[in-house]
């Protein structure tokens, strides 16, 4: 594997304990399953208060998780050596605060909506955003797969 000196502090993973960590959130999993099942269908009321009750769960879990990752899954101050090639375990890292944000954001809107008794209306948009939050976080989750690829010393092709 190349590789450059750097005079700046990085972030490296810890590839092994940051899939251990992906691996034993089962809750994280579960309630992302159903939010991606959850159609406004015959029943709207029921669907909303699934939404709403789902994102909270949802938060909390992708809360636990990204502390979790950060906590073990990710080593910040290494001053020498990046590989070169490697994705950014920096851009991952700060991705978490921002899909965190992105949940939160749609959390306290739905609740609001829910609160004010106009979820059913607007039901259509808080799945939407839902969806978008679930894409951003997709492509998020692909790039933690090949951070731990590469540490793990993996391709693509070995799997």
């Amino acid at each position: 594997m190349s590789s450059v000196a750097s005079n700046t502090n990085t972030t490296i993973v810890n590839a092994a304990f940051l899939q251990e960590v992906k691996d034993s959130n089962l809750q994280l999993w579960s309630v992302l399953r159903e939010l991606r099942e959850i159609r406004i269908g015959d029943e709207p009321r029921e669907a909303a208060r699934q939404l709403v009750d789902k994102l909270s769960e949802l938060r909390d879990s992708i809360g636990l998780e990204f502390s979790l990752e950060e906590t073990y899954g990710f080593i910040t101050g290494i001053p020498q050596v990046q590989p070169i090639g490697v994705a950014n375990a920096d851009t991952a890292k700060n991705q978490h605060r921002e899909l965190y944000l992105q949940l939160h954001e749609i959390c306290e809107q739905a609740e609001e909506a829910q609160y004010r008794g106009t979820i059913g209306r607007d039901l259509p948009m808080y799945l939407g955003a839902f969806e978008s939050f679930d894409t951003s976080f997709r492509a998020h989750e692909e790039l933690e797969a090949e951070l731990i690829r590469c540490g793990l010393g993996v391709s693509r092709l070995d799997l």
